[in-house]
């Protein structure tokens, strides 16, 4: 799958600077403006989509690979009425568990849903557990924090969801979290009193793990041993985020916990996109020989 550049500048690039400009005003003007996050992530997400998949086809249960672009446009509107309603966390986390239970079993429609149940209930906990640990870092550390640790972890999943799952459509939605992510690493560090929690964190969360599943489920590749523990560090990345909240850095200045929060998870991040790098370029090196004979 290749984008000509109008399409990476127009539908990838174009609404994510879009979404910064529109964010930043919103919160130039309001004192609290996090509600403005779901609606213009589902909107420069279904942008880039529309690029990644031009027919978009209805009912959304017609395939399965349209769903993406129907969840992220619902995702936004949940998201404005949290962060306007203010919900408690423990219904907001017992709301997104009903939800997501059913997303996934839409898009495990022509898999054998009994057998994977085991898998939907996993991937729900990782899920609900990503979506507690994001928001609260975002009201912990606000900044750069949150924003720069999506833009990794969503830049890595893209290139094991295209490089090492083959699955290029759901790779390239990935890195436009990506950008997206980084549109908002530009608001942290423009204005470090924008909040990221209830609004950008989970949006982002919530598609790129419905990206993950769909990627995973629906990959044609027999996924190796080694590739299966990359994903579950993968998955596993965000929690070293939780070392900047030791007790030892209490009195400490805020760098030594940016430096924890992030350093490790954003090392084993790279050092997952390395060996996904290095296995495609060997895989791809030993195939080269075959195809000529």
């Amino acid at each position: 799958m290749t984008f000509t550049l109008w399409q990476i500048l127009g539908g990838f690039v174009a609404p994510a600077v879009a979404l910064a400009l529109v964010a930043g005003i919103a919160w130039k003007l309001a004192p609290d403006a996090r509600w403005v996050f779901g609606p213009l992530i589902a909107t420069a997400f279904c942008i880039a989509y529309a690029v990644v998949e031009p027919r978009i086809g209805w009912p959304p249960t017609r395939n399965v690979i349209y769903l993406p672009f129907y969840f992220a446009i619902a995702a936004g509107v949940l998201t404005l009425a949290d962060s306007l309603l203010k919900p408690p966390i423990w219904l907001r986390g017992l709301i997104l568990v009903i939800l997501w239970q059913i997303a996934v079993r839409l898009i495990l429609i022509h898999q054998t849903t009994n057998v994977l149940s085991p898998w939907i209930d996993l991937s729900t906990l990782i899920t609900l557990t990503w979506f507690i640990l994001f928001d609260g870092l975002a009201d912990r550390a606000p900044g750069i924090t949150t924003p720069l640790l999506l833009t990794a972890i969503s830049g890595v999943s893209a290139i094991v969801l295209a490089l090492g799952w083959h699955i290029q459509s759901s790779g390239a939605l990935a890195g436009v979290l990506a950008l997206i992510s980084m549109s908002g690493v530009v608001l942290g560090a423009v204005s470090p009193r924008i909040s990221f929690s209830r609004g950008f964190s989970q949006m982002i969360v919530v598609i790129l793990q419905l990206l993950l599943v769909h990627g995973y489920f629906y990959t044609d590749d027999n996924l190796t041993n080694a590739q299966q523990i990359l994903a579950a560090l993968l998955l596993a990345a965000p929690f070293l985020a939780l070392l900047g909240d030791l007790p030892a850095l209490k009195p400490r200045r805020n760098l030594p916990r940016l430096f924890l929060r992030l350093g490790p998870a954003i090392l084993l991040l790279t050092l997952i996109a390395a060996a996904t790098v290095r296995d495609f370029v060997r895989a791809d090196q030993t195939a080269a020989p075959a195809q000529e004979e």
